[in-house]
């Protein structure tokens, strides 16, 4: 049936009229329709009344509405003229726009173009903008992969057009199977394609109808990429009324995303996915998904949604209709091992365990081709606490446990909650306001890590080192505030005056030198300058051996305390001796390797302090030392096992033996029996023992701390965390302590704005865009909660953030959905966040089973479980009591000691 123009008009009016209304209600308005209207009644009736579910709708409708206008009176005609290009031939035509080939009328050149022009303009205005927005696309991408942009414009018959590259080829299937290539041949040119995708993914564009028929391949096999018609650009944030939203499944269903069908928003991901269907079509000869003849496109988006895919080596022999020759049947048999992997990582269902990249992608098929070994499995958890220390920073205490234990300092640290306008922190109100900041304690040092002058440059671990001890010998001055080692190192290798890096870390003095270390003889250069002026107070220079490190050290400290007039406690632990000078050095490098955080710098630690205990086995701190890197090490490795924390229990013990008064190895334990252990009495008989050896110990208020907030006394560890920030201010893991305490505590206006400051301050620190979207949904600031959990890099705490925003949001389907990624992602690994999640929502009976998994494989999580804001509405329940019973957190808090 032929419909003029002015039907067309009269139909797309009635369409608007009877679209809002659903299947029953569209129904009745067809039966009711006016005796004028007849003749649209059978256009309108199937544009309306799909024979599929009432899903199909949007897809019957473009293709009917499609249909009719190609056919209406005053269509395009081969010899018409479209802007200066005069029609050839119709060449291709789609549900929302044709393609001609062209040449231009004007004489002006006579290269062929592919003319595509809108087939529906009149009917939806709308669509000039999804032209225009190809238009721009296009313009951007130079490929030799992809169809080239010549011209654009409108004709003067109102008609927007653009002139491309024309393609003499075929789909990229079609002239495979035409040419029975062979499987390896098919790989490479489907690397063509990926080469193409990458760079559009590098400029911003995701394609968003990647399908063979978009995939040309020309005589000479060269493969083009066409039809950016509805890619959309990463920079552009798509609103509820985008083309996507009202369009989206014009897309062929067959090669959309599981997030495309769901209408969740996509990126990258969604291409690769669509790039996993087209690579498992061209080596099976089907689709990886195998319906029934006729089945609906609901029955199809059912399948990409939730359906397992068979390997495409288990792909049974084509359809007859594809007219497949034998030698596609035989690439079916011979798709084994590798490719099989690389596909099904291609299209898994969650996002993240896709290649997060088309190159990557690229990189294993490369791989398989040369027959190098590949690794297709989704990111293996195996390696997340790697991952864990090389994101934290030095003094991080966010996850010392079992599985993720990784604090610096291998001692106290409880997982922290997850849940952040720049805030200055000087004093224990924390009122979120700068103009509270009081002025820096009269007494106050920073230690710069003195610089490595030597003329190798080999001794930077011997500078660090002097700068430690220098530390710790300061900070047992009376009346002295001290900056932490992690604050005063963010300036390690920068060129800033001293006196604005004392404004910075809230101090009147800073102490800074070099060192030259030359085989057995040392220069040491130290200056104490003072930070209003810029006056040195006192300078020296040390030409000593190394055997005289000790003395130096003393005197150094020394010096610097009578300039400030303050003292050195007496209480400062002796060892009773000084160490052995070559184990004393191969501890220090040892603890410069152990800082890295990475298991080939731990390993090489724990081979240092070993061969500091070979020249002196009776080194008291080489033991605790390498107790530490142990635990380091095999938390790397995976989890700790029975034997393994036996051996990080013996070093220790034997530490303790040889010098009872070794706070460090007291603090250490301390941690291991918190938080591997769930030890509390044992816990708190080593804080005890700590404070009594060293009531300075600088760690000392971060045990007590972790111990408070582990047994739900929130206010006491807001206090005590307060402290080390002022003590540590620019420590991304005081800060994560802080604002952990501080929601727990209620305090949410705080804890949001010692989260934001943690992100202004350290943007990579881990969970950090999580921890900010919590502290938001807390406030009721749905909409921003959710766009800070969107920009979290990782995935574990995105999705369980957006299944807890989501959930408040009311969209609940988009909450079930993040919540079954994170349940099939990380059940192995991440229970106790599973059950935050389920906790969130109301489904307690899903919590707590899921809690009993978290509390059976020793989850760090659970050390939170008292104070966690996400799990306040299992309080009331019996069962939550019980648990907190079983593991002894019902008693009083040891933090009171």
């Amino acid at each position: 049936m032929g419909l003029s123009i002015p039907q067309m008009a009269l139909m797309s009016r009635l369409l608007d009229e009877a679209l809002p209304l659903d299947a029953e209600g569209r129904r009745r308005w067809l039966e009711a329709l006016s005796p004028q209207y007849q003749p649209l009644a059978e256009a309108l009736r199937a544009a309306l009344l799909p024979a599929g579910a009432e899903s199909d709708l949007a897809a019957s409708l473009d293709v009917v509405t499609g249909r009719c206008l190609a056919r209406m009176e005053g269509s395009l005609q081969t010899g018409d003229s479209v802007g200066p290009y005069r029609l050839i031939r119709r060449v291709g035509e789609g549900g929302m726009a044709e393609v001609w080939l062209a040449q231009r009328a004007d004489g002006a050149f006579r290269r062929e173009v592919a003319l595509k022009v809108p087939l529906m303009l009149r009917l939806r205005h709308d669509l000039a903008s999804r032209f225009v927005r190809e238009r721009d696309i296009l313009a951007g991408l130079e490929h030799p992969n992809i169809a080239r942009l010549y011209d654009a414009g409108v004709s003067s018959g109102g008609l927007p057009y653009l002139a491309m590259e024309y393609v003499a080829g075929e789909p990229l299937t079609a002239w495979c199977d035409a040419r029975r290539v062979a499987i390896r041949e098919r790989v490479k040119l489907f690397l063509q394609v990926l080469d193409a995708v990458e760079y559009a993914h590098v400029q911003q564009v995701i394609h968003r109808d990647l399908k063979p028929s978009n995939m040309l391949v020309t005589d000479s096999g060269q493969v083009r990429l066409l039809d950016f018609g509805v890619a959309k650009l990463l920079s552009q944030e798509e609103q509820p009324s985008d083309l996507t939203q009202r369009y989206g499944r014009v897309l062929t269903p067959d090669y959309a995303s599981p997030e495309l069908v769901r209408g969740e928003p996509i990126d990258v991901a969604s291409d690769v996915y669509a790039l996993g269907v087209v690579l498992y079509e061209l080596l099976s000869g089907g689709k990886p998904y195998h319906l029934n003849a006729g089945a609906s496109i609901s029955q199809l988006e059912h399948a990409i949604a939730v359906v397992d895919v068979r390997r495409p080596s288990a792909q049974v022999e084509p359809d007859a209709a594809h007219k497949r020759s034998t030698t596609v049947r035989t690439l079916s048999r011979r798709l084994r091992g590798d490719l099989d992997a690389i596909i099904l990582k291609a299209l898994a269902k969650a996002p993240a365990s896709r290649y997060q990249s088309a190159s990557a992608f690229a990189d294993d098929l490369q791989r398989s081709l040369s027959g190098e070994p590949v690794d297709a499995r989704p990111d293996r958890l195996g390696y997340r606490c790697a991952k864990f220390l090389e994101r934290h920073q030095s003094g991080s205490r966010v996850a010392f446990v079992a599985v993720v234990v990784c604090a610096a300092v291998l001692g106290y640290g409880v997982s922290r909650l997850r849940g952040t306008a720049p805030l200055i922190i000087a004093s224990k109100t924390f009122s979120g306001n700068e103009n509270s900041a009081v002025a820096p304690q009269e007494k106050s040092i920073a230690v710069l890590p003195f610089a490595d002058i030597s003329q190798k440059k080999d001794q930077e671990y011997f500078s660090d080192g002097l700068s430690d001890e220098l530390i710790d010998h300061l900070v047992h001055s009376s009346g002295l505030k001290v900056i932490a080692r992690t604050s005063s190192f963010q300036f390690k290798g920068r060129n800033e005056d001293v006196r604005s890096i004392a404004r910075k870390l809230d101090v009147t003095h800073v102490l800074e030198g070099s060192v030259r270390k030359d085989g057995g003889q040392l220069r040491i250069t130290a200056q104490l300058v003072r930070a209003s002026d810029g006056v040195q107070l006192w300078s020296q220079t040390y030409d000593r051996r190394l055997v005289d490190i000790f003395k130096v050290q003393n005197d150094i400290a020394d010096r610097v305390c009578q300039a400030l007039r303050v003292a050195l406690s007496n209480g400062y632990p002796a060892l009773g001796h000084e160490p052995n000078i070559r184990a004393y050095d191969l501890v220090l490098e040892g603890n410069y390797f152990k800082a890295h955080r990475t298991l080939d710098g731990v390993e090489k630690a724990v081979r240092l302090y070993q061969d500091a205990l070979d020249v002196s086995p009776g080194y008291a701190l080489a033991w605790a030392r390498l107790a530490s890197a142990y635990l380091n090490e095999e938390m790397l490795r995976g989890p700790p096992s029975e034997l393994q924390n036996r051996r990080i229990l013996d070093a220790l013990e034997r530490a303790i033996r040889l010098d009872p008064n070794l706070a460090w190895a007291y603090y250490t334990r301390g941690g291991f029996e918190m938080n591997i252990a769930w030890d509390w009495a044992a816990a708190r008989e080593d804080t005890e023992r700590l404070r009594a050896v060293d009531p300075r110990f600088d760690l000392l208020q971060n045990a007590i701390g972790d111990l408070a907030l582990v047994f739900g006394e929130a206010n006491a560890a807001v206090e005590l965390y307060g402290d080390e920030v002022v003590r540590n201010p620019l420590d991304p893991g005081a800060l994560d302590a802080l604002g952990s305490a501080l929601c727990a505590a209620g305090r949410l206006e705080q804890c949001l704005q010692t989260r934001l400051k943690l992100l202004q301050m350290h943007p990579e620190f881990g969970g950090v865009q999580s921890s900010v979207g919590i502290a938001r949904l807390y406030l009721g600031q749905l909409a921003a909660a959710q766009q800070a959990m969107l920009m979290e890099q990782n995935e574990d705490y995105r999705l369980r953030g957006l299944a807890v925003v989501y959930w408040a949001m009311g969209r609940r389907s988009e909450s079930s959905a993040a919540l079954s990624s994170l349940t099939g992602r990380f059940a192995s690994s991440d229970a106790y966040g599973i059950a935050a999640a389920h906790a969130y929502r109301g489904e307690s009976d899903a919590a707590f089973r899921w809690l009993e998994r978290a509390y059976d494989a020793h989850d760090h999580g659970m050390l939170v479980l008292k104070v966690d804001p996400l799990l306040r509405n299992l309080h009331p329940d019996p069962r939550f009591q019980s648990l907190l019973g079983r593991m002894g957190l019902t008693a009083q808090s040891p933090s009171h000691i």
